[in-house]
């Protein structure tokens, strides 16, 4: 019965992206797995999710090649402290073995954290990640919000006032954030997303069990979902010391209508921002976009990976970087016969060549 349930969700779906005209070709290669030091594995099992690669055209501590990431082994938040690595390549190409330098946050009181982020400024490295219901975020008066600290060649500096600030229950406007510097101010992207819609939960217990289990049925068909993403968030500051102020969210132009944009990466070449993006919480593409304006971003129809092409499930968060007009993709993904794990793969393209691949 589950086999022949499944065959019929698979029939249903490609029908779906039939009528929709959703692009299902992927243009990059599946990846080749990193190699990253253990760090508490009797807990996390080496899990990897949230990757966020950056370089540092001066190297930092000895080393070009950045990233940050949080553990998720078995879907336990409890294990998404963000971790901090360096890169090594014996080549001036992305690194695929990575050294734990250290953990940046442990696990709070209450609560978790998540959806970590780094950018270079000023031979410093800035590092944010959000938290969740934590002792911090109830001292703040806030459901959630993004904290950070900048570390240099000697020291660590903790920002203790939260950047980012979020205090409805229901939405967030910064999941998964990503900070640039644009002409000498700030801006942050993150996602705007509803995770809830209040107006269909009873305080009976019956009821919501009932709208519970047809919300689930409903979301599974692409009927309905109560989960709603609104586009990219975008918040400005003049100053790391200053909390961003929430500037305006805009819809991400071409999007699939089956697509509900859930985590993205934001990086900047010649003079345009591109953004990585996750395409959906669960059977996930990923996809590029791009903006002229750094405010609208337009993405690209074909996706750069999915599920079936890279013979993985579970593709969660990505990151990118074009180096040497080479373009990076990171993505973390879960094998089929144990979903419990998530690994990093790197899978890499000449950028000259993805641009014709991607009209």
């Amino acid at each position: 019965m589950e086999f022949l349930i499944r065959k019929t969700l698979f029939a249903y779906r490609a029908f779906l992206h039939f009528l929709f005209n959703k692009k299902n070709i992927a243009i990059m290669k599946p990846g080749v797995k990193c190699s990253v030091s253990q760090f508490d594995y009797e807990l996390n099992k080496g899990d990897i999710v949230h990757p966020c690669i950056r370089y540092a055209e001066k190297k930092f501590k000895g080393y070009n090649w950045w990233l940050i990431y949080t553990p998720y082994y078995n879907a336990n938040a409890d294990l998404e402290n963000p971790i901090l690595c360096y890169g090594t390549s014996e080549t001036d190409e992305a690194p695929l073995t990575w050294t734990v330098y250290s953990e940046i946050s442990g696990k709070p009181v209450t609560g978790y954290n998540s959806d970590p982020t780094m950018f270079f400024d000023e031979d410093k490295l800035n590092v944010f990640w959000r938290e969740n219901a934590t002792p911090r975020t109830q001292r703040d008066s806030l459901h959630r919000a993004t904290y950070g600290c900048v570390i240099s060649e000697t020291d660590r500096c903790d920002i203790e006032n939260p950047v980012l600030c979020e205090k409805s229950d229901f939405e967030d406007k910064e999941v998964s954030p990503a900070i640039v510097k644009l002409n000498g101010a700030f801006n942050a992207y993150a996602m705007h997303m509803r995770f809830s819609n209040p107006k269909l939960h009873s305080s009976n217990t019956f009821i919501n069990k009932t709208t519970k289990l047809l919300l689930r049925v409903f979301s599974i068909l692409e009927i309905y979902s109560e989960q709603k993403s609104y586009g990219i968030a975008i918040w400005k500051s003049n100053s790391l010391n200053e909390p961003f102020a929430y500037y305006k969210t805009t819809k991400i132009k071409n999007s699939n209508k089956l697509y509900k944009p859930w985590h993205l990466d934001i990086f900047e070449y010649e003079n345009r921002l591109f953004a990585v993006i996750q395409t959906t919480q669960c059977n996930a593409d990923i996809c590029l976009a791009v903006s002229d304006d750094s405010e609208n971003f337009v993405m690209y129809s074909k996706p750069l990976i999915t599920n079936a092409s890279i013979n993985k499930l579970g593709i969660y968060k990505p990151t990118a970087i074009i180096h040497k007009g080479v373009f990076y993709l990171y993505y973390t993904a879960q094998d089929k016969d144990n979903r419990s794990l998530n690994l990093m793969y790197l899978t890499s393209m000449s950028f000259s060549e993805l641009q014709k691949k991607l009209y």
